[in-house]
C-alpha cells in the first residue's frame, strides 16, 4: 500500500520555492512558460489601452442629457473599467505593477482630457463647457474605484505572503 507521501505532489503557484524540490516545476506549474508570460503582458497592456478607451468614451458622453436632467451616466463606463482592470491585470500576472497600469492609463487620458482646450472654441474646455461637477463626478468615482480595486489586490498579496510566511519550510507534510 501507498503512503500519501509516496505520491507525487501537485505544484502550485501559491508554493514557496523552499517547499518545491524543483523550482522550474513551480515555474510552470500554471502552464505558462517564457511564452505565456509574455502573452499576459500583451493582455495587460491591452487592458491598459481599454482603460484609456473607457476614459475617452466615459469623457466625451459626459454632457449627457434626457431632457433637461444631465445625466452622467458615462462615469459607469470609467468605475467599471477600474474595478474590473487592475484585476483582471493582477491575476493574469502576479504583479502590482500591472494592476496599476489600467488606472494610470485611465486617469491619465482622462486628466488629459478634461485639461486640454477645444482647438474650435479655444477657451471652452474640451470635457464639458459647462456644468464641471460631472468631471467631478466621472473624476471621483473612478479614482476610487481603481483606489478600492487597488487596495484589495495589494491586500490578497499581503495575505497570500502571510500565509505562506506562517507556513514556514516545512509546509506540514514532514511526518511526527
Amino acid at each position: 500500500m501507498t503512503d500519501a507521501r509516496d505520491l507525487p505532489r501537485t505544484v502550485t503557484a501559491g508554493d514557496s520555492k523552499e517547499a518545491v524540490a524543483d523550482p522550474a516545476a513551480l515555474e510552470n506549474a500554471d502552464g505558462a512558460g517564457p511564452l505565456g508570460r509574455a502573452v499576459d503582458w500583451v493582455l495587460v497592456l491591452w487592458i491598459a489601452a481599454l482603460a484609456g478607451w473607457a476614459a475617452l468614451l466615459g469623457v466625451v458622453y459626459l454632457p449627457l442629457y434626457i431632457g433637461t436632467i444631465p445625466l452622467p451616466i458615462s462615469a459607469a463606463i470609467g468605475v467599471a473599467a477600474m474595478w474590473w482592470g487592475p484585476r483582471a491585470c493582477y491575476r493574469l500576472t502576479g504583479s502590482l505593477l500591472a494592476a496599476f497600469l489600467p488606472a494610470a492609463a485611465w486617469f491619465g487620458v482622462s486628466v488629459w482630457l478634461v485639461l486640454t482646450r477645444n482647438a474650435i472654441l479655444g477657451s471652452v474646455p474640451f470635457a464639458v463647457a459647462t456644468g464641471q461637477w460631472r468631471v467631478m463626478v466621472l473624476l471621483g468615482l473612478g479614482s476610487l474605484a481603481a483606489a478600492a480595486s487597488i487596495g484589495l489586490v495589494w491586500g490578497d498579496r499581503l495575505k497570500t505572503g502571510l500565509a505562506s510566511e506562517r507556513a514556514g519550510p516545512g509546509d506540514g507534510d514532514s511526518p511526527g
